[in-house]
């Protein structure tokens, strides 16, 4: 028996508000729209999804779909399923949370974090090399560059660490740990 239309009108919007929430989270981590949508129409569908039926019901392309599930299955928050006797091959999200925020916080350590991280040892080794051929003030303003990027990289190394260490704690250990630090810190939504 099928859902009265008024029940699968409600259901959309539902999902619709989610979705655009969603996205817009995935927006302030620097990822794409599109992903961001992909991502929690799959987190909210009770079954795996075709690209086609993903790309129609978020109205867009059939390549935008396609590159947004290569993405989203590269971090490692999306799967392949297949189905018996089904040529297509469906798509599902992680349905835990802290599963794929422990995911992608693994894979931007891994893609991003590291990068960057290079390239500051390049700029305090670049900077130490410069003070090091000049005289005068100019090595002094040299010197003290090279102390301020080499008090950045520490507090860099000190995020890191920080990231380290949610990663080697695992999710399910490190999500009791925030929800018993939220409970002790006083909240000020000021």
């Amino acid at each position: 028996m099928n859902e009265p239309a008024d029940n699968r009108d409600t259901l959309r919007e539902v999902q619709d508000r989610f979705i655009e929430v969603w996205s817009e989270i995935s927006q302030l981590w620097g990822v794409n729209k599109s992903v961001g949508r992909v991502q929690a129409l799959l987190y909210l569908s009770p079954e795996p999804l075709d690209i086609d039926s993903i790309a129609e019901r978020l109205q867009i392309s059939h390549g935008n779909t396609s590159t947004s599930i290569r993405d989203l299955i590269a971090w490692g928050v999306v799967r392949r399923v297949t189905r018996p006797g089904d040529r297509k091959t469906f798509f599902e999200a992680e349905q835990d949370p802290w599963t794929w925020f422990h995911t992608t916080i693994r894979e931007r350590r891994r893609r991003e974090v590291v990068p960057v991280m290079e390239r500051l040892h390049e700029a305090a080794g670049f900077a130490e090399g410069a003070g090091k051929g000049a005289k005068g003030a100019e090595r002094k303003r040299l010197e003290e560059a090279h102390d301020k990027i080499e008090k950045f990289a520490d507090f860099a190394h000190e995020f890191v660490d920080l990231i380290d260490v949610f990663l080697a704690i695992g999710h399910g250990r490190m999500a009791k740990v925030f929800r018993t630090a939220a409970k002790l810190i006083p909240k000020d939504r000021g």
